[in-house]
């Protein structure tokens, strides 16, 4: 299968599960209320499991974090822009928010992983740096500076030291254990074919297959197109900054950086992904116009069919 036909079939999957959670939503098997249940089934539960698995499985070494440090880099810079812009459009605070979420961060799991394989195939070096790229460069950074955004927008009417709580709740939550626990056991020659360790990253392989679904799923009961005439201009500011100034600005980094060609793929390849479905968890848990984040990240899901392809062939 090509490259293009992968972005294709990927991004349409995606697609197709979203639109469907908007199908079971309408049909009234599905209700809005459930998108909380779906959020900490999501953080609890099967996200852990995919993320110790990803990097677990992985050639973890510490000289590769640079990797991770251009890609928060490059979010820094995406959510600086987003909140300048934000803040000269006067956008009220839930909607800087909601632009500033999905102009930052990039599904860089399940697209990210799929299309490197394909790019690099039987290459574990690139599942690892990949791995890198993912789970430190960009899970870190959503889970700590994203949960920090989605509060401080959001229309919870926290204090400073309430926000500071809840985000260093991350630091013990099944999330950064799962990344913690995933770093050490990457150092450890883990023996597959040993039948309880087999048995339990099988179990595991199954609790992950289901973040998909859940996060699809939640997305779709969310998203409503009824207001996208009136936030065409975000939708539009939105796919700039994430799915052009990204890339272009990782590529950047990575020749200052004089990065292999190998690395510099994987980078601009992990910045070119659609915006993180994880976002719309985070507005909706936070009261941070969930909505207008939804259909930000929908948008930038469809306009990433020519723009990924384009970074691509660029790089």
């Amino acid at each position: 299968m090509s490259f293009n036909e992968v972005v294709v079939q990927s991004i349409s999957i995606l697609i197709f599960m979203i639109l469907l959670g908007v199908l079971l939503r309408n049909l009234g098997i599905l209700k809005e209320e459930h998108a909380k249940i779906f959020a900490n089934l999501i953080l609890s539960f099967t996200l852990p499991a995919l993320i110790f698995t990803s990097l677990s499985l992985s050639n973890f070494s510490f000289d590769n974090i640079i990797l991770a440090f251009v890609m928060m880099t490059t979010e820094f810079a995406s959510a600086l822009i987003a909140w300048v812009i934000g803040s000269a459009l006067k956008l009220s605070r839930p909607r800087k928010g909601a632009l500033i979420l999905a102009s930052t961060f990039g599904s860089s799991g399940f697209l990210g992983y799929a299309l490197i394989k394909i790019i690099f195939p039987n290459d574990m070096n690139a599942l690892s740096d990949a791995s890198i790229v993912s789970e430190l460069g960009v899970a870190m950074t959503l889970f700590t500076f994203g949960v920090f955004i989605a509060m401080y927008y959001g229309d919870n009417n926290k204090n400073y030291k309430e926000i500071k709580k809840e985000v260093l709740k991350f630091f013990y939550s099944p999330l950064f254990a799962s990344i913690v626990l995933g770093i050490i056991f990457s150092f450890v020659n883990i023996p597959q074919n040993n039948i309880f360790i087999g048995t339990f990253y099988k179990m595991l392989h199954i609790i992950s297959s289901a973040n998909t679904v859940l996060v699809t799923l939640t997305i779709g009961v969310m998203l409503h197109f009824r207001d996208w005439k009136k936030v065409w201009k975000i939708v539009m500011l939105a796919i700039l900054i994430k799915l052009i100034f990204q890339p272009l600005f990782s590529s950047f980094q990575a020749d200052m950086y004089h990065f292999s060609g190998m690395w510099k793929k994987i980078e601009i390849l992990e910045a070119s992904m659609p915006t993180a479905t994880m976002t719309a968890i985070f507005a909706k848990k936070y009261k941070c116009d969930s909505e207008l984040t939804t259909i930000l990240i929908f948008a930038t899901f469809v306009s990433s069919f020519v723009t990924m392809v384009m970074m691509v062939w660029l790089m």
